[in-house]
């Protein structure tokens, strides 16, 4: 019955969350990664594509909470 933009929206809404529970229930490390200026950062790797490819490292900033990822 929804348009095809409020399923696309509701889609990425329900990612967004499902990616926001695991970083928050996975045990994290601390680390001095600087992205925002801060040395005070906790990480987390998880693999997101084929166990041929390298591990997703999830980054969070503790002191201002920006959030970024590389491989």
């Amino acid at each position: 019955m929804s348009s095809n933009e409020i399923r696309a929206q509701r889609e990425k809404f329900t990612k967004e969350s499902i990616d926001d529970h695991q970083l928050a229930v996975a045990q994290d490390s601390k680390t001095d990664l600087l992205k925002c200026g801060q040395r005070n950062c906790k990480y987390n790797q998880m693999q997101t594509r084929s166990s041929d490819e390298p591990m997703t490292t999830f980054v969070i900033c503790n002191h201002c909470g920006y959030r970024w990822k590389f491989s």
